[in-house]
């Protein structure tokens, strides 16, 4: 009697009670040929459904829950009145499981006192047992996680931004001549080329959606080892500002120190520097002119719009390691220390964004990391490395950038962002800008081409 105690037998037993029935009704109605029928659909679904439960994921993953369970310890006990046994064991259940464009979601219902971090720390384990790329786990509600399972990695193949239009198809585009795309009417708000400042799209997140960065309003932190992918980044974020710099609500400037990044598109920068004391005066330049700018707005203005005579501001500092920790010169350190603090704990409130990428995290290296609020984790050395980046628990919740393939076709760009209205990472990939798309943005809009309406 224990056996037909479980739920399932008993809804089993009721179900082929009632396929008897339905058996002896259409035999005695309708004889020979109606039966035999009714028998061949009963085989078939029978059939069908064996072949499911046995080679299907969904019902894999349902056979196999509850032994995945009880090894990653979400089981609990539950005091029974039977003689045989004082408890059984129980486990969360699954609610549904529903495909995905690469996978499957799986929600699953947490017991009395569990929490998402519960099922959270060993989304790398339980994508192991069901033999799938990669798994994630969210909370849309209440005792409710969502183990979303990817079969592939959908960042795997690298891939190139689109082209620009050249600055004719530009002008031609603003006066109206040239509202075809891809052979059809484009709306104004589907032009991937008009001016914006807020954000910028720099490639894809691992669902399919585009990647925009956020940029007005913050500041952006890019943490990479050698060949990671930093560059794409960058110059993700300069190719997509080129619209809104060329007619003047957005200034580039630019520190390079290693001469070899930044450089090969100088004429795209508004300012530009590669010495140490010239990138020092660079910043202190930013400094002043953001508290000049705040001394302006103070008691007028709350939320800065960019225009010409106000423009956004955005400060690329490629090694900004080597300004905050490996410059031998000391007063230049603590001065570029100062102007880096006051832009990122001041700068975004009246137009100024800093983006900064590194190779070393740690906190000697950068100690104002936390004055980022946005941060990307491309390829890193070592796991605690990201946390160092993105918050204490990243690493946990699936932002495993230490496990990127060091194969620039595979991993060059792909990395983690933690922005500061989401807790949880997000995989992306940053689109691979080649020289040849550079060398067409320097034609097209650098400062010798006339590309920028009021730049200097």
């Amino acid at each position: 009697m224990h056996v037909f105690q479980r739920p399932v037998v008993r809804i089993g037993a009721l179900l082929l009670a009632v396929l008897y029935v339905v058996f002896e009704v259409v035999r005695a109605r309708g004889g020979v040929v109606a039966s035999s029928l009714l028998l061949f659909v009963y085989l078939t679904v029978g059939v069908a459904s064996v072949w499911w439960w046995l080679f299907s994921f969904a019902a894999r993953v349902r056979r196999g829950w509850p032994a995945l369970s009880k090894a990653i310890g979400v089981w609990q006990q539950e005091p029974v009145s039977r003689i045989d046994e004082t408890f059984e064991y129980r486990y969360p259940r699954i609610l549904r499981i529903r495909r995905h464009e690469l996978g499957f979601d799986v929600t699953v219902s947490l017991l009395p006192g569990q929490t998402p971090k519960n099922l959270g720390d060993h989304v790398e384990g339980i994508a192991h047992t069901w033999g799938v790329f990669r798994v994630e786990a969210s909370s849309p509600g209440r005792g409710v996680v969502v183990l979303r399972a990817w079969f592939a990695d959908p960042l795997a193949e690298s891939f190139e931004a689109p082209p620009m239009p050249g600055l004719g198809d530009v002008v031609k585009r603003a006066a109206g001549l040239a509202s075809i795309r891809y052979g059809k009417v484009a709306a104004e708000r589907e032009d991937p080329w008009r001016p914006e400042f807020a954000s910028a799209e720099i490639g894809r997140c691992d669902d399919g959606r585009p990647w925009r960065l956020r940029l007005h309003g913050t500041h952006v932190l890019v943490a990479g080892v050698t060949g990671a992918g930093k560059g794409s980044v960058l110059w993700g974020v300069v190719r997509a500002l080129l619209p809104a710099a060329r007619v003047g609500i957005v200034q580039l400037w630019a520190c390079d120190p290693k001469r070899m990044e930044l450089s090969y598109g100088r004429s795209l920068f508004q300012r530009y520097a590669c010495e140490p004391a010239a990138m020092v005066e660079l910043l202190e330049a930013a400094a002043a002119e953001m508290n000049t700018r705040a001394q302006t707005f103070a008691g007028k203005v709350r939320k800065h719009e960019p225009s010409a005579s106000c423009p956004f501001v955005v400060v690329i500092v490629d090694e900004l390691a080597f300004l905050t920790a490996y410059q031998p010169d000391r007063d230049l350190r603590k001065r570029a220390d100062a102007a880096i603090a006051t832009l990122t704990s001041q700068g975004r409130s009246v137009g100024f964004c800093v983006i900064g990428a590194l190779q070393d995290p740690r906190k000697e290296v950068m100690n104002i990391r936390n004055l980022f609020p946005d941060r990307i984790a491309l390829r890193l050395d070592e796991p605690n490395q990201v946390d160092m980046v993105l918050g204490n628990g990243a690493r946990e919740r699936g932002a495993a950038a230490d496990l990127i393939s060091p194969d620039p076709e595979v991993g060059a760009g792909v990395g983690y962002v933690k922005r500061e209205t989401q807790p949880e990472p997000v995989r992306v990939r940053a689109a691979f800008v080649s020289d040849d798309a550079i060398d067409a943005m320097v034609r097209d809009y650098g400062r010798s081409s006339g590309g920028f309406g009021s730049a200097a």
